[in-house]
């Protein structure tokens, strides 16, 4: 199905934000590294391959990162701010208590703005969203 079609009028709007979230001041490497991750995450194979694709050519990322992405956590090869970013990415995909999120959220302040975070978060909050249209709604033969 194609749902942009279908429904325009809710779906433009969806992709809109999406291109706003990719010309804010967030580094468009690590925009690119969370929303790899949380398609991960969502097992939406469309997006795994489309936003590795773009961190691959249009911002040279190292193969190893991408290949230790659903590790992160185990790796030395990510960035103190990569990883906050990630970790704060997995805990809203996959909704834990809200103690968790007030724990990370606390040191997010400590490393990222007010609106870097709120454009992360919004980030986050998208490719779930998209995610979720692809799996339930798109072609699974892309």
């Amino acid at each position: 199905m194609n749902y942009a079609q279908v429904s325009p009028e809710i779906i433009h709007p969806l992709y809109k934000s999406y291109e706003k979230i990719h010309a804010s001041e967030l580094d468009q490497a690590l925009i690119l590294l969370v929303e790899t991750r949380v398609s991960q995450i969502n097992a939406c194979a469309y997006c795994c391959h489309l936003h590795a694709e773009m961190l691959r050519q249009n911002h040279g990322l190292a193969p190893a990162k991408l290949d230790k992405l659903p590790a992160w956590f185990n790796s030395s090869i990510y960035t103190p701010k990569e990883k906050l970013a990630l970790e704060w990415a997995e805990a809203l995909t996959t909704n834990p208590r809200q103690n968790v999120l007030d724990e990370i959220k606390i040191r997010l302040d400590g490393v990222f703005t007010e609106k870097e975070i709120v454009d992360l978060t919004a980030a986050i909050a998208l490719m779930n969203a998209l995610n979720r249209m692809a799996i339930s709604l798109g072609d699974r033969n892309e």
